[in-house]
């Protein structure tokens, strides 16, 4: 045994094999652990401020940022390291299916923000009628049912990959069956939602424009009549507008992070032309797709006013707790001024 190590040891692709390079490592690393901060922060201030209360918007981007939360520290469990031998490497690469489940449950949250965004804006008197907000429970429940049946069979096909090692595979299985995972992963992690939220944030600006529109002559009459309605109409549609485009850069965010990897993976499954477990290649992929979890802390906090408040309340509770100094009087116009500013979205 201590010789067949030995002899291991001593061969260039074997050693390759056991351990990933440094920058590798360390990149992980860094951006998995900026990912894990943020979505802390933000779970943490919407928690504080109770603003998971407001909206069943709000609720999901909650639900999301735990959700991403709980991606990021798999992933440094599951792709940070090599799989064991023997048994036990069988049970690791099955139980990394459960970093798909948390990742395509993150995907399809997405969905359900998209959906209830969708509904709300393009179909308002619908939103109303039948009390969408009082179903949130299944808004909340869908993303997990999902991903639950999407992902059940990664943890059947998954294997250690014997003749490599610490890796695993998941297509030992027939070629039929190879592309049907190849295909069946594209369309459901990839395409689907793509399209989806494609076509509704499409359908979304195009109501945006038109209502701009009607804002234009709404404020024409305005001019005439005297009335404060056009300016409250206005400062709704403005809030609608601002928490659509948050939430349209996650899905750029999404697409661009999401189709390295599974495209790949699909080209594998179809011809397999290359190794696609030990390549660079795929571990960059999913680092990438892995780092969709981490970006979308950093596009709430650049486009929600409300969370930028909510920042800036617990900053300065903190700073008052530190220092005995009471900031209410010196934040008065702060707060007026950002109240302004906030996206409420309507129950």
């Amino acid at each position: 045994m201590a010789e067949a190590l030995s002899n291991i040891s001593t061969t260039p692709e074997a050693k390759d094999l056991l351990h990933d390079n440094t920058w590798l490592i360390a990149l992980r690393f860094v951006v998995v652990g900026v990912g894990i901060v943020l979505n802390i922060v933000v779970t943490g201030v919407f928690m504080y401020t109770r603003m998971y209360r407001k909206s069943l918007l709000h609720g999901l981007i909650v639900q999301q940022s735990f959700v991403d939360f709980f991606g990021c520290c798999l992933f440094l469990i599951f792709y940070n390291q090599d799989a064991p031998s023997g048994n036990w490497g069988k049970a690791f690469c099955k139980c990394r299916s459960i970093f798909w489940f948390v990742v395509i449950t993150s995907t399809y949250n997405l969905l359900m923000i998209t959906f209830e965004r969708f509904i709300a804006v393009v179909h308002p008197i619908t939103y109303r009628k039948r009390h969408i907000v009082q179903r949130s429970r299944l808004f909340y429940i869908v993303p997990y049912i999902t991903s639950f049946l999407i992902t059940f069979h990664l943890a059947i096909i998954a294997d250690i990959n014997e003749d490599l090692i610490g890796e695993c595979q998941y297509t030992k299985s027939n070629p039929e069956f190879k592309f049907f995972s190849g295909f069946f992963i594209f369309t459901a992690f990839f395409f689907f939602p793509a399209c989806f939220m494609s076509y509704c944030y499409g359908r979304i600006l195009l109501v945006f424009r038109k209502r701009a529109k009607e804002r234009k002559q709404s404020a024409a009459v305005s001019d005439h009549g005297g009335t404060d309605k056009p300016n409250k109409r206005l400062y709704h549609v403005s809030t609608q507008r601002n928490l659509v485009y948050t939430m349209f850069f996650v899905v750029i965010g999404f697409i661009f992070t999401t189709s390295p990897n599974v495209t790949m993976y699909l080209v594998y499954t179809i011809c397999r032309c290359f190794e696609y477990s030990t390549i660079v290649a795929h571990e960059i992929t999913v680092l990438i797709y892995t780092s969709n979890m981490c970006i979308n802390p950093i596009i709430y906090g650049a486009k929600m006013n409300e969370f930028r408040s909510g920042v800036l309340k617990i900053w300065r509770k903190t700073i008052m707790f530190a220092t005995g100094r009471d900031f209410d009087d010196k934040s008065t116009s702060i707060d007026n001024t950002l109240s302004m500013s906030k996206t409420d979205m309507p129950n």
